[in-house]
């Protein structure tokens, strides 16, 4: 059955409590799961991982073979919408007007209110208490991504308005059933920041440690490999799976996988797992910026899924004409490119962005996004030629690029390297390295990591600097020095020496 990856984050540590206090929260954690109905091998134990900045991790005691079970979790030990008595004191309305996360987020509130009369008291015990993800970020820190598009993606102000307008008014309402007995008379006193905050770190813990959890009777639509839509995974109810999510992540040595099952949930070893081995989870392909907004860490292993995202304004204002004043960029395509836009729409290729990757050896075409060479190349083409396109219900062809098509492109990278605020060589020569020796969430470490983030993403758009200048020479001159005199100029300086330099017969 399909794993969907937990959206967690063991290296949101607790801190750096006593070893005591630590430990203890561990020992109850795992008697209170035992007692709930778990089943874990005893091959498997919790580690404090705190001296590398990893919270707790889950590592194994002796050698574990192939497919070997390491832990089985109960469905009714998750901290679900379905599993909360919260369910029972709210009218069904309340909750069937909540999309699955907002839904959790509001649980979650209500068992972290409970204290130690929820059920999951022991859980709460082990999950951390600051965190190190974007969202709570200082501007100053933030500022240090510099023009990293992850800085857009963060949606604190949209997150500020959903809890505003669905969740406070709820909790406002039903104050009695959110805080009990004393609990109550205090909540009179809270601010809206104050629920707001508990909101956020509620939805924070979601992000980072909850799985969507695959119903007991599969109901939707797979492939045949077992994999739903990213529509039908959407839909999803979510979940936090006690255990499962302790397993730290690594893009290369991931050797674990979670099976649903009718009753509970399972966690097998995918290959051999050696004695003192953690045991890992696997995020997926994510870039390192997406690791720090969802996480708040990075590691190298995961510099090979890392992206650099061309917003659509820029786009559009690169190749469409000068920006009619006032006008967004969906207006300003109407405007100035009005053969294209209905099509283009109706063909999916607007986007908030578009992605060049990382890669080891760069490619144009495996590296940039093939909707960003689409968009592109529809946009610059004749309304004829793109009339013909059009009538047999065709797009340009994301393998091929035109040498009008490579000089906007190239300016395009151009422009998103000239908008951060340092060079890469300056970057570069900081040797920069995240400090283990500081504070978790210490400003060292976060201004480490986004200067990391940021030098990534300038190599990436070094290389595709190079090799664009270099293509838009190898295709020749004509159709280039009609549109900027200058141009060819700075596309020689900015290819390698032994560009090929021809005209396109």
């Amino acid at each position: 059955m399909k794993f969907h990856r937990a959206e967690r984050e063991r290296h949101s540590s607790v801190g750096h409590a006593p070893p005591t206090f630590f430990d203890s929260a561990s020992q109850a954690f795992l008697a209170w799961l035992t007692a709930s109905g778990a089943e874990i091998n005893r091959k498997v134990g919790l580690q404090d991982l705190r001296s590398v900045q990893a919270g707790r991790g889950v590592v194994a005691i002796a050698n574990i073979e192939e497919d070997e079970l390491l832990f089985r979790i109960p469905r009714a030990s998750i901290l679900s919408v379905e599993n909360s008595d919260l369910t029972s004191k709210l009218p069904t309305s309340v909750f069937e007007e909540l999309d699955p996360w907002l839904s959790l987020i509001l649980v979650m509130l209500y068992e972290y209110e409970k204290g130690q009369e929820s059920n999951w008291a022991a859980y709460f015990g082990v999950l951390p208490q600051e965190f190190n993800t974007l969202m709570f970020w200082t501007p100053e820190e933030l500022e240090q991504l510099q023009a990293s598009a992850v800085r857009d993606k963060i949606g604190k102000d949209s997150a500020d308005e959903a809890f505003r307008k669905h969740l406070i008014p709820i909790v406002n309402q039903y104050a009695q059933v959110f805080y009990p007995g004393d609990a109550y008379e205090r909540a009179k006193t809270m601010q809206e920041e104050d629920i707001l905050t508990l909101l956020h770190k509620m939805g924070t813990l979601i992000m980072a440690y909850a799985f969507d959890v695959e119903p007991a009777e599969l109901k939707k639509e797979v492939d045949e490999e077992g994999y739903a839509s990213e529509d039908e995974d959407e839909a999803l109810p979510k979940g936090m799976v006690p255990l499962a999510d302790m397993l730290n992540a690594d893009a290369d040595n991931n050797n674990a996988r979670l099976f649903y099952e009718s009753n509970s949930l399972t966690m097998k070893a995918l290959c051999p797992i050696l004695a003192g081995q953690e045991i890992y989870n696997d995020y997926g392909p994510l870039p390192r910026s997406d690791l720090l907004r969802r996480y708040g860490y990075i590691t190298r292993n995961y510099t090979q899924y890392d992206v650099v995202e061309i917003p659509f304004e820029a786009v559009i204002a690169t190749v469409c004409d000068p920006e009619p004043s006032g006008m967004d960029s969906i207006a300003r395509l109407k405007t100035s490119c009005p053969q294209t836009f209905s099509y283009l729409e109706e063909s999916g290729l607007f986007e908030s962005g578009y992605d060049i990757s990382y890669s080891s050896s760069f490619s144009i075409f495996e590296s940039l996004s093939p909707e960003l060479i689409v968009l592109v190349e529809s946009l610059i083409m004749d309304d004829d030629a793109f009339g013909k396109l059009k009538a047999k219900g065709k797009l340009p062809k994301p393998d091929k690029i035109s040498p009008k098509g490579a000089v906007l492109l190239h300016r395009l990278v151009k422009e998103k390297i000239a908008s951060y605020a340092t060079s890469l060589e300056e970057d570069e020569s900081e040797n920069v390295v995240v400090p283990v020796d500081k504070g978790y969430t210490s400003t060292e470490r976060r201004v480490a990591m986004a200067k990391l983030v940021r030098i990534g993403e300038k190599q990436i758009l070094k290389e595709a600097d190079k090799a664009l200048a270099t293509l838009a020479l190898e295709l020749g001159w004509s159709e280039m020095e009609t549109m900027d005199g200058q141009l060819k100029k700075r596309l020689a300086e900015d290819a390698p020496d032994g560009a090929v330099k021809k005209r396109r017969t």
